[in-house]
C-alpha cells in the first residue's frame, strides 16, 4: 500500500508540473508495467481534471473544496473501488497544498491561460507501443517514433504531435476535433480509424483511412477529404502529393505484427523491414531499388526474412555487422542488397562417339 501511496505522490506532481526527471522515470517505468497500471492512472488523472478547475489562488477554500469532493463521491462514484474514494476524499486537501508550496498553479481566467502539461512517448526502435490518451483514443507507435499530448485536453479542439508512424483509433467527439500534426501535414478527425507515416528523415508522409472520414492539410493548403480505403501520399522533394485507391488493412497490419507488401518497391519494402528490426538495410542497385515485391510476413525472424526475399526476388546480400563509431558507439547492424548475380550456364560436355573396332 505504501508503493501506491508514493505513486500517488508521483501522480500528483506530474499532474501539477512539479516532478523531477528520476521522478517521472520511475512513473513512466510503472506505467508502462500493465494495463493495470494505465487504468488506474486515467482514472486518477480523471478525478484530478474535474477536482481542479481554473481557480484564483487568493480564493482557494480546502474545506469547501473537501465538501465538494465527499458531494461527488456520495452522488455520483459509489461504485469506485475503496482507494480511488479514498484518493478522492483527500485530492482537495493534499493536492491543492502541494501545489502552493511549489508554486505551480492554474491562473485566473481573465489574467493568465491555463498552463498545460505535455507528455511525450517514444517507441524505441524495433519495438512498437500501445498509448491511451486522456479522450479515450488509442494510438499504436511504430519503431523510432514520437507522440507528444496534453495530459489534459483543454481546448475545443485535441492535439497531439507526431514524427514517425502510428496508428490512430478515435474517441468519437464532434465538438472536440482530434488533429494529428506532423512536420508537412496536419489530419482532423472526430472519430475515425487511420494511419500516418511522418518519420522525420524520409521524404514520403502518407495518410490512410481505415473507417470514417478524414481531412487532410498539406503545408496548411486547403483540406482534403478522404475516403475509406484512401491513401493520400506526399513527396517532400518535389512538393506534389497524390490520393489513390488501397487496401487500408495492408497499411495498418504492422501493429498486429505483420508486414504485408503489394506492389512496393523493393526500397521502400527493406525500409519498413529495418524499421521493424532495427537494423540498416541498403540496396546499393538502383535496378533493385524499383523493382516491385508482393508479400506478407506474419512472425518471421529477420533471418527467415532475408532467405525468403533471396529466394522470391532477384536479390542477393551481405551482412556487415556492427562498427564502433568515432563516439565509441557501435552502430546498428548493417546489410547491403545488391542484384543477384546470373548463374553461368553449365558447358555441355560434347556427345561421346562409337568408336569402331578395327
Amino acid at each position: 500500500m505504501q508503493q501506491k501511496y508514493q505513486i500517488e505522490e508521483l501522480i500528483a506532481k506530474l499532474l501539477s508540473e512539479n516532478i523531477s526527471l528520476e521522478e517521472k522515470n520511475i512513473l513512466t517505468a510503472w506505467f508502462n508495467d500493465n494495463a493495470e497500471n494505465k487504468t488506474y492512472f486515467n482514472q486518477l488523472r480523471n478525478i484530478w481534471q474535474a477536482a481542479h478547475p481554473v481557480f484564483n489562488p487568493d480564493e482557494i477554500d480546502v474545506k469547501m473544496a473537501e465538501l465538494k469532493v465527499k458531494e461527488r463521491i456520495n452522488t455520483k462514484n459509489r461504485s469506485l473501488k475503496p482507494v480511488l474514494i479514498w484518493w478522492q476524499r483527500v485530492a482537495a486537501i493534499i493536492i491543492l497544498p502541494l501545489m502552493l508550496a511549489t508554486g505551480y498553479l492554474f491562473y485566473n481566467q481573465s489574467s493568465k491561460p491555463v498552463v498545460i502539461a505535455f507528455q511525450e512517448i517514444i517507441s524505441p526502435l524495433g519495438v512498437t507501443s500501445k498509448v491511451d490518451l486522456p479522450d479515450g483514443s488509442i494510438v499504436w507507435l511504430n519503431s523510432g517514433s514520437r507522440l507528444k499530448y496534453p495530459v489534459v485536453f483543454a481546448n475545443t479542439e485535441r492535439n497531439v504531435y507526431l514524427s514517425g508512424e502510428a496508428f490512430f483509433k478515435v474517441h468519437s467527439d464532434k465538438k472536440h476535433p482530434f488533429i494529428v500534426e506532423t512536420k508537412n501535414v496536419n489530419v482532423r478527425a472526430t472519430g475515425t480509424q487511420f494511419n500516418v507515416e511522418a518519420y522525420a528523415n524520409d521524404t514520403i508522409t502518407a495518410v490512410t483511412l481505415l473507417v470514417g472520414k478524414v481531412d487532410v492539410s498539406i503545408y496548411g493548403n486547403p483540406k482534403e477529404k478522404l475516403q475509406p480505403n484512401q491513401r493520400v501520399v506526399l513527396n517532400s522533394l518535389s512538393g506534389t502529393y497524390k490520393i489513390i485507391q488501397t487496401n487500408a488493412r495492408l497499411w495498418t497490419e504492422w501493429k498486429d505484427g505483420i508486414l504485408a507488401f503489394r506492389d512496393e518497391p523493393l526500397e521502400d519494402v527493406f525500409k519498413r523491414i529495418g524499421r521493424t528490426f532495427n537494423v540498416d538495410i541498403e540496396v546499393k542497385d538502383p535496378v533493385v531499388s524499383h523493382q516491385l515485391y508482393r508479400a506478407t510476413f506474419e512472425g518471421e525472424s529477420l533471418d527467415e526474412i532475408l532467405r525468403l526475399l533471396k529466394m522470391s526476388a532477384p536479390i542477393q546480400y551481405k551482412r556487415i555487422g556492427r562498427e564502433k563509431n568515432d563516439e565509441n558507439k557501435f552502430t546498428k547492424d548493417k546489410i547491403e542488397v545488391y542484384k543477384a548475380k546470373k548463374k553461368k550456364k553449365a558447358k555441355r560436355a560434347p556427345p561421346i562417339r562409337n568408336s569402331k573396332m578395327i
